[in-house]
């Protein structure tokens, strides 16, 4: 049951998913802590343009341009603020998200594992009850051809052999459909077996 569990909380592809977008939200607040910093913006570039000096205004003057700008809002109506407080909320629902998405993911793994077990041991006492039914028709049949036993003995014992196969075929097919939950609850693929 450990090693189940663990593997489901490494496996399943949903965990994996809200694992990233709690990292995306962390990112999101030290982004929205940014405001807070200042910004330099950096241009440069080429052009022509009329001179400012000339009266002739088909006269162009080419050249390059650069430039640095700083922003820094000192005062931005709490709208920084906002936005911190915005991202934190989403990484905290994030983080609830994954937690809930854990516990879902536990229970899951716990019920299919019981459900397994249980399928395990109604297999292992059909394959005995089906020992069991062969065994009774072996006898009537040999009571039978010695004399001591009736047809109707042999056909009782053959209909509970017949009721004891298709019961185990029953618990083979539940036993089947428990180990594909498990596996699926644990993220593992299996592969299907050959007929």
């Amino acid at each position: 049951m450990p090693d189940a569990l663990t593997q489901a909380l490494a496996r399943r592809p949903e965990l994996g998913a809200l694992r990233l977008t709690e990292k995306l939200n962390a990112e999101n607040v030290l982004q929205a802590k940014a405001g807070y910093k200042p910004s330099v913006q950096l241009f440069s570039g080429y052009g022509w343009r009329s001179s400012a000096f000339s009266s002739d205004l088909t006269r162009d003057v080419p050249g390059w341009n650069a430039g640095a700008q700083l922003n820094w809002d000192i005062f931005d109506g709490l709208l920084t603020k906002g936005r911190i407080q915005e991202a934190q909320a989403r990484e905290q629902r994030a983080k609830l998200d994954l937690e809930d998405s854990q516990r879902r993911v536990e229970l899951e793994v716990r019920t299919a594992y019981s459900q397994f077990l249980e399928a395990r041991e109604v297999l292992a006492s059909q394959e005995k009850v089906l020992e069991q039914a062969e065994e009774a028709l072996r006898l009537a049949s040999s009571r039978a051809e010695a004399g001591t036993g009736t047809q109707l003995d042999v056909l009782s014992a053959q209909t509970a052999l017949t009721a004891a196969r298709t019961t185990r075929v029953q618990a083979l097919r539940d036993y089947a459909v428990a180990r594909a939950r498990l596996l699926r609850a644990i993220g593992e693929n299996f592969e299907r077996p050959a007929r």
